[in-house]
């Protein structure tokens, strides 16, 4: 309750803004959505400006999805609600079989204020939420469809403690629900029958029921792009601590550490080798199985080129490189980039247990004494790029990897300001 209460008196406050190490003077929010007419939380208006300004926000993957399948997403951002630099956000995703809505606000803008705190509501309803099993060795033949609501609710605080993005602190309380209504025998996929113990456990232990609890966590991050909203070299690097308390009675308690790396190496001009890494664990205080819920999937929101939902378990590994290109320039105005991006990757019941240093290009690879390949994925996209402003204004991608393959925004770097956390 005292940080929701900081993060309340924040909006009533300003600081002034961190010396950008990027010598930039000014630095653009990449959002985690594809978003096309803005292209996240700060985009081409003058923050400094008084006065509410509005721009519509619209996304194009919720136009068709082979699992959600077809739709419209779009919403609204307001600059400058109740003074100067805030910025409230209102996203809505309506598909056949998703529907999705979002409200975040933001004091000030994260790269530019040494202080500044963000909340955010939301929910969402599905009735194919995809699951395939949990551990690195999980087949298509797995998969079921399941009912799946979700609600949550978010208070951050943000600070420079050196004044400068060399060094950022972010802790943060969720308020986390779901419901599961089991699987959808309707949507033609497998039955719970052809999971494997664990596997099914997660599920049954979540059916049914009203799950809720509070997550606090702590990130810590530094920032030595040269510029967030187009980086052509740099260093972004953050780890995160998370606490998870169940409050409906199952006493379920998880602890969740996550680290993440992305490098830029400027080749010449716009072209730049590209470089990622993720990991994360997740440990219980029991044996008790967990509802899946509340465990880490690779998916195309850690590596572009996963599947939606394909590989989940309480350890995940994931590391990729790859390369960005100006294919062609229009009048200086705009441009077009190529991106190829290889990824390794898997998921695990125990990293340390089941990890082994080879690459299995094997749907149905066994596990061998125990312990399992790392899984490739391909991802090819295109960006159209404002060479003005130095921003990405659309993008997209293919990625080819374990389920076949998938399309995803252009997005390989995630950042811990952005509204939507990587990892629940």
């Amino acid at each position: 309750m005292a940080l929701l209460a900081l993060a309340l008196a924040l909006l009533f406050q300003q600081t002034p803004a961190p010396t950008d190490t990027s010598g930039v003077d000014e630095a653009e929010v990449s959002d985690a959505s594809d978003v096309v007419a803005e292209t996240g939380s700060y985009g081409e208006a003058d923050d400094a400006s008084p006065g509410l300004q509005f721009r519509p926000r619209i996304a194009p993957s919720a136009l068709y999805s082979s699992n959600r399948g077809f739709g419209i997403g779009g919403g609204v951002g307001i600059r400058n609600v109740g003074w100067t630099g805030s910025d409230l956000v209102v996203d809505l995703r309506l598909q056949q079989r998703y529907q999705s809505a979002d409200v975040t606000f933001f004091t000030a803008d994260p790269f530019d204020s040494s202080l500044h705190g963000l909340v955010t509501v939301g929910g969402s309803t599905t009735e194919r939420r995809r699951y395939f099993g949990l551990g690195p060795n999980t087949l298509p033949s797995s998969e079921i469809n399941l009912f799946h609501d979700a609600a949550q609710a978010e208070a951050r605080i943000g600070y420079y403690p050196l004044g400068t993005t060399a060094l950022y602190l972010q802790p943060g309380l969720r308020f986390l629900y779901d419901y599961s209504g089991g699987v959808n025998a309707a949507a033609g996929a497998g039955s719970l029958a052809g999971l494997d113990p664990a596997s099914r456990q997660a599920v049954e232990v979540a059916e049914g029921v009203d799950r809720y609890g509070l997550s606090a966590g702590l990130e810590v991050a530094t920032d030595l792009r040269d510029w967030p909203a187009y980086p052509r070299k740099g260093f972004f690097g953050s780890a995160e601590y998370r606490r998870f308390f169940a409050l409906d009675g199952s006493d379920l308690m998880l602890d969740r550490y996550s680290a993440t790396a992305i490098g830029y190496l400027p080749v010449r001009g716009r072209t730049t080798l590209l470089f990622r890494a993720v990991g994360i664990l997740t440990r219980n205080d029991s044996d008790a199985p967990i509802p899946f819920y509340y465990l880490p999937t690779l998916d195309d929101r850690v590596a572009t080129a996963f599947r939606e939902d394909r590989l989940t378990g309480r350890d995940i590994v994931a590391a990729g490189a790859g390369i960005r290109a100006p294919i062609f320039d229009f009048l200086g105005v705009y441009g077009i980039d190529g991106v190829v991006m290889a990824y390794i990757g898997n998921a695990y019941d125990n990293v340390f247990e089941q990890f082994k240093p080879a690459i299995s290009f094997k749907e149905d690879a066994a596990v061998t004494d125990g312990r399992a390949a790392l899984r490739p994925s391909l991802g090819v996209g295109l960006g159209l790029i404002n060479l003005d402003k130095e921003r990405v204004v659309l993008g997209g991608l293919v990625g080819f990897g374990p389920g076949g393959v998938t399309l995803a925004t252009l997005r390989v770097a995630y950042d811990l300001r952005d509204a939507r956390p990587l990892f629940r």
